[in-house]
């Protein structure tokens, strides 16, 4: 009887394989140039040669990938999270018009970082006037149109649509992870309870090594409740259930949940500024002009899309403490980000530095932080943060050299302590900055790291497969645990981070 079984079995196994061979077999790679309409095929043509050329150059943006055999498309994690959703025809219309707006904004910057005639040269050979703003609208456009004219390559589709992990496995492997996690877990407890230290203390009441700075907003104003609230509930009104706000909105949300930066300064190194590069393409921090830079993202919780506000400040180093200093070395950067609910209130707020490095979580108000169950390294939650009063700002103190984030804590509408006005920018600037001889750059590599502010540490903590420790990324490529994998723009990290009390 059992042997019986095992035959009809595998039978019915070899049935099922040979269906889905046969249904991969019949699932179609990419849309035929065949099947395109003439101008639709040169546009197809022209993207191709377009990649090409960035290729040649190394001008590839990583934060975002590419979909095979839809060049027109770029998803991040959180557009690659729609891959797993049945989407309504509308609902994917708009998830398609996101990946090409994405894929649009990033060929900006990339070709701006051309060199000039290359630049000119690709734009020479499109197959529409107009600027190559206008070019990549029209042409994406038509080409979105032949996708969604083709249903059956919607399952292709779907499976393209992915972010490769960033980890690298075979530095796992070769470093002995298995083994090595353990004392790493245990250093991490000891670093926990040393960030930890700070938040047990008022900030009037830790020590100063130099002289406080504070940068407030040099401009913006406050919104009452009621209007963040009205604003998001109309954001709300579309197909993917995105918070879709226009510039205008989004500046105005930005300006009034800015936080004030205060950070205990020995010399220049505690000092913010804004980022430029000099003749060869080095990057260097002004702090003769204090800038924040801000972006918006997404999240996912029980089955909503969270807003999420992001500003980052850039210093010009780490201040090494001498030769055994594994993580000190040149600039430095710390990430605040804020999660709205979809009323408009902070559930959550967290940190950290560009390079990845200390994770600290802050529960809004009714959340509070929980373990993580993946076997990833544990989250450091020194605290929670209750509602900001009407008309106040969060202070976020730093520490001196090291950047570390010390303590929060809400600033009255009334305190005069003098402070230095930032002006804002967008962090997409720093995709395509100028260079002395009218050139541009990004200020990181093809892979989404600045070379020049390579720590030590990396030679230290190579077996986690995290690509160079301790140097400085851009968004997109941020992994922020050593033990396990999980990245700060995952579109269900709080999913697992945080919970309702």
């Amino acid at each position: 009887m059992a042997k019986t079984f095992r035959f009809r079995f595998s039978r019915h196994t070899a049935f099922l394989v040979l269906l889905a061979l046969l249904a991969q077999g019949c699932t179609p790679s990419r849309i035929p140039v065949e099947a395109l309409a003439p101008d639709q095929a040169a546009c197809l043509t022209w993207y191709q040669k377009l990649d090409t050329l960035l290729a040649e150059h190394e001008r590839f943006d990583p934060s975002a990938a590419k979909i095979t055999g839809f060049p027109y498309l770029r998803a991040d994690r959180f557009l690659a999270s729609f891959r797993a959703q049945n989407l309504a025809d509308a609902a994917y219309v708009e998830w398609l018009e996101r990946m090409r707006q994405l894929d649009a904004s990033l060929r900006l910057k990339e070709s701006a970082n051309l060199p000039p005639d290359a630049a000119k040269a690709v734009l020479a050979e499109a197959p529409l006037p107009g600027s190559l703003d206008q070019v990549l609208r029209q042409c994406g456009d038509r080409l979105v149109n032949s996708a969604l004219h083709h249903p059956e390559y919607k399952p292709f589709l779907r499976q393209q649509v992915h972010v490769p992990d960033a980890y690298q496995s075979w530095q796992r492997v070769a470093g002995a992870y298995w083994l090595t996690q353990y004392p790493a877990k245990l250093a991490l407890k000891n670093l926990h309870r040393k960030l930890a230290a700070s938040f047990m203390r008022p900030p009037d009441a830790l020590p100063v090594q130099g002289r406080l700075i504070r940068y407030a907003p040099a401009a913006g104003g406050f919104l009452t409740a009621s209007e963040i609230a009205a604003m998001l509930r109309a954001a709300y009104q579309n197909p993917l259930g995105i918070p879709a706000l226009s510039g205008e909105q989004l500046g105005r949300l930005l300006a009034h949940f800015a936080p004030i930066w205060e950070i205990d300064t020995r010399n220049d190194t505690d000092k913010i500024g804004a980022a430029t590069l000099n003749e060869q393409g080095e990057p260097r921090i002004d702090i003769q002009h204090p800038i924040v830079y801000q972006k918006h993202a997404y999240t996912r919780r029980q089955g909503r899309i969270l807003l999420q506000l992001i500003y980052q400040i850039w210093l010009p180093a780490r201040e090494k403490t001498g030769l055994t200093d594994w993580y000190g070395g040149e600039l430095d950067s710390v990430i605040w980000r804020i999660t709205l609910s979809p009323e408009g209130v902070p559930i959550a707020y967290d940190s950290i530095h560009a390079c990845g490095c200390y994770y600290l979580l802050f529960p809004g108000q009714g959340y509070r932080s929980i373990s993580p169950k993946d076997g990833a390294e544990a989250v450091l939650s020194p605290k929670s943060i209750d509602p900001i009063p009407s008309g106040q700002r969060l202070l976020l103190r730093l520490e001196s050299r090291t950047h570390y984030l010390q303590q929060t804590a809400a600033i009255a509408a009334s305190d005069k302590t003098p402070a230095t006005p930032y002006q804002v920018q967008a962090y997409d600037d720093l995709l395509s900055l100028p260079l002395p001889d009218g050139s541009r750059s990004s200020l990181f590599g093809a892979d989404g790291i600045i070379a020049a502010s390579a720590r030590p540490e990396r030679f230290l903590l190579w077996p986690f497969g995290v690509p160079s420790p301790g140097a400085m990324r851009q968004w997109g490529v941020h992994a922020i645990a050593f033990t396990g994998r999980r990245y700060f723009d995952d579109p269900f990290l709080f999913e697992h981070l945080i919970t309702r009390e």
